[in-house]
C-alpha cells in the first residue's frame, strides 16, 4: 500500500520513500515505526471497535484528512481513545498525559503546562490578557512533578459559566483549582455539587480562606458564640450538676452507674431549669455539628456564585490588561486571615479549657 506524502498520525510528518512503515493490523493506520515504538499501541482503538478502516475514514480524500477542525480543536487520548478539548492536558476519562501529536516529539507535559499557562485568555482582549506562571499556584520547592496535575481540572479554557470563561474562572480561584474547576463545571452542567470537607471542619475560617468575607465574618461570630456558649454553661453550671447527680446516683447503691442510670436520675430528681443548663452543651454541639455540615453541603455552590459575581463585576467595570490584574488581585486565597482565625480558636479553646 502507498503512503508517499501521508501524514504519520503520531508527527504529522509525512511519509518519504525511505522512511521505515509499520501498519497497525487491525484497522491499517500507517506510522514511522520510531513513532509506533515510542507511543506502544495504535492511537485509532475507536477505528479497533467500529471495525473501520484507517484509509476508510481519514484517507477518503486523498490529500487531506477528513475532520480537520475536529483535529484541530480535539486531541484523542492514546491510552482510551477519548477526545480532549485542544487545551485539556490530562485526558478527562482515563487521566492520560496528553500531546498535542504536532508537538509530541519535542514537548513534554511539564513544556505544554508551562505553554498553557502563559497562553493568551480566548477573548476580545487576547493582546493583553496573558496567563503566567505564577497565576496558579501549582508549584512546590520547584519540583516539576506537580505540573503533571492538569490546573483546568479537564476543563477548557474557553468554556462559558454565566459570562465567565474557564481561564477566567481559572486565574480567580488560583489555589487548587484542579478540584474546584470540575466542580463548577458539574454546578452548571448537572446542578449537582460535591461536600467540601474543608469547609465543614473549618466552617467560617474556609470562607474567610477564600475571600468570602461577609459570609464567613457570619459564620465564624455564630460559630465562635456557640463555642463560647457551651463552655462557660459546662464551667459555671452543667459540670458541677452532672456531678451531684452521679454522687447521687453512686450513693443510691449502683456501684458502676452507666449513662441510662445518671440520665435517668437527672431527669426523674432535677428541676426544668437544672435540666436546661445540663442538657445546653450537648444541644450546642448538636448544633454547631448541623452549621458544620450546612457548610460542608454549600460551599462550593457559594463559592462558584461568589466567583462568578466578582468576575463578572470586575469585567464590567475594567477591560484589558486591568480586568486580567484585578481578577488576580481579587481572587485567590487569604492565607494570613486563615491562619489568624486558627490561632484565635486554639487560644480560646485552651483558655476556656482551664476555667
Amino acid at each position: 500500500m502507498d503512503f508517499l506524502e501521508k501524514e504519520c498520525p503520531v508527527c504529522s510528518e509525512k511519509f518519504n520513500k525511505d522512511d521505515d512503515i509499520v501498519v497497525c493490523p487491525k484497522c491499517g493506520a500507517p506510522y514511522h515505526r520510531e513513532c509506533y515504538d515510542k507511543n506502544g499501541k495504535c492511537i485509532f482503538p475507536d477505528l479497533h471497535k467500529s471495525k473501520k478502516s484507517w484509509r476508510e475514514v481519514y484517507d477518503s480524500t486523498p490529500d487531506e484528512k477528513i475532520s480537520d477542525d475536529t483535529e484541530k480543536s480535539n486531541i484523542i487520548c492514546p491510552l482510551c481513545g477519548e477526545e480532549n478539548p485542544k487545551d485539556t492536558l490530562i485526558c478527562r476519562k482515563c487521566g492520560q498525559i496528553l500531546y498535542d501529536s504536532s508537538e509530541q516529539s519535542a514537548k513534554t507535559p511539564y513544556d505544554r503546562l508551562k505553554e498553557f499557562m502563559r497562553a493568551e485568555d480566548d477573548d476580545e482582549d487576547d493582546d493583553n490578557d496573558k496567563h503566567s506562571e505564577n497565576d496558579f499556584n501549582f508549584t512546590y520547592g520547584g519540583n516539576p512533578f506537580i505540573f503533571l496535575i492538569d490546573p483546568m481540572g479537564g476543563v477548557a479554557k474557553n468554556e462559558d459559566f454565566n459570562g465567565v470563561n474557564g481561564a477566567e474562572l481559572a486565574k480567580f480561584v488560583r489555589a487548587n483549582t484542579p478540584y474546584y474547576m470540575p466542580v463548577f463545571k458539574k454546578i452548571k452542567s448537572e446542578n449537582k455539587s460535591k461536600f467540601n470537607f474543608a469547609a465543614f471542619f473549618f466552617t467560617g475560617g474556609w470562607y474567610l480562606y477564600r475571600k468570602q468575607y461577609v459570609t464567613g465574618a457570619i459564620i465564624s461570630i455564630l460559630y465562635f458564640l456557640m463555642v463560647i456558649v457551651r463552655y462557660l454553661v459546662t464551667a459555671w453550671f452543667a459540670a458541677d450538676l452532672w456531678k451531684e447527680v452521679y454522687s447521687a446516683v453512686s450513693a443510691s447503691g449502683i456501684s458502676y452507674p452507666g449513662y441510662e442510670d445518671i440520665f435517668s436520675w437527672a431527669f426523674s430528681h432535677n428541676s426544668s431549669d437544672e435540666l436546661l443548663l445540663m442538657m445546653t452543651p450537648y444541644m450546642i454541639s448538636i448544633l454547631t455539628f448541623i452549621l458544620q455540615l450546612v457548610c460542608g453541603f454549600a460551599a462550593n455552590r457559594s463559592y462558584f456564585k461568589h466567583c462568578i459575581g466578582k468576575i463578572s463585576s470586575i469585567k464590567k467595570n475594567n477591560s484589558g490588561e486591568n480586568a486580567v490584574k484585578e481578577i488576580s488581585e481579587k481572587g485567590g486565597v487569604n492565607t494570613p486571615l486563615a491562619w489568624s482565625i486558627m490561632v484565635c480558636y486554639l487560644i480560646a479553646t485552651f483558655a476556656f479549657s482551664l476555667l
